[in-house]
């Protein structure tokens, strides 16, 4: 017939148990790999001016500084193609120097 365990004998049991798992954890602590760190972009822009046609298909592009130019050139195209045109302006990403 077999034997049942007292009571002592189960909370030694479990104790032997509880102490072989965190023995298990502690060994799974020490083997976690490491994560390579991202390294961050920076993303510069820059504002240009763009003409469009009606189709908002882009004609045209412009530096920042020459503004008055850009809405010359989108008066110049609406008066010669009959067809309405404008300025817009937009952010770029900038080259890399």
């Amino acid at each position: 017939m077999v034997e049942r365990m007292s009571s002592k004998e189960r909370i030694l049991q479990m104790a032997e148990e509880a102490a072989a798992g965190e023995e298990k954890k502690t060994e799974k602590k020490k083997k976690a790999t490491t994560r390579k760190k991202k390294v961050e972009t920076i993303n510069r822009y820059k504002a240009v001016w763009k003409v469009f046609d009606a189709g908002y298909k882009e004609v045209d592009c412009f530096p920042y500084s020459e503004k008055d130019e850009a809405h010359a050139r989108a008066k110049d195209l609406t008066k010669k193609k009959n067809n309405n045109h404008f300025v817009n302006e937009i952010k770029v990403p900038m080259e890399d120097q």
